[in-house]
């Protein structure tokens, strides 16, 4: 949980498939979140993906569609306010983070072949294992978890 004045971000978690009803079921009772922020600037401006989303969610909860600017504007407002965020992939997040996004940690879920995954490469691109130390060398920790039931695993991002 990450304090920032009247911002509580909840939960930050990667994955392409943004807001699905998995990650409602499992995770709204737990991070008791108001609003969902998906930043990924490809559906900004689409609402038949933001009504789609939107059925996943309680009526109570609100997603919002964000660009990396848009995200930063959001939270330098600091609204009063617990929320999840959601971003499509670990190029997004490294441009947040180049803009200035700061957190303690992001999850993401865990790839299918997770048994057997002992190393980045054996998952990752080396776009992507690049991405990662650009946001680890900014002190944010990476770690697979895909319910809240698992527990983090932190181990295959070690430098």
């Amino acid at each position: 949980m990450i304090e920032m004045k009247g911002l509580n971000i909840k939960l930050v978690r990667i994955d392409s498939r943004l807001l699905h009803a998995t990650v409602q079921l499992n995770w709204n009772q737990f991070i008791n979140a108001d609003q969902v922020w998906v930043v990924d600037p490809h559906y900004v401006t689409d609402p038949f993906i933001a009504n789609v989303m939107q059925l996943c969610l309680p009526k109570t909860m609100k997603v919002n569609f964000y660009s990396v600017e848009q995200f930063i504007d959001r939270i330098n407002e600091n609204p009063p306010m617990k929320v999840m965020v959601i971003f499509p992939n670990l190029e997004i997040v490294k441009q947040a983070v180049d803009k200035g996004f700061k957190v303690k940690e992001i999850q993401m879920p865990y790839p299918a072949v997770r048994v057997m995954l002992k190393s980045l490469s054996e998952y990752f691109s080396d776009e992507d294992i690049e991405r990662i130390r650009f946001i680890q060398e900014h002190d944010i920790k990476l770690f697979f978890q895909t319910t809240p039931y698992d527990n983090k695993d932190y181990s295959i991002f070690k430098k």
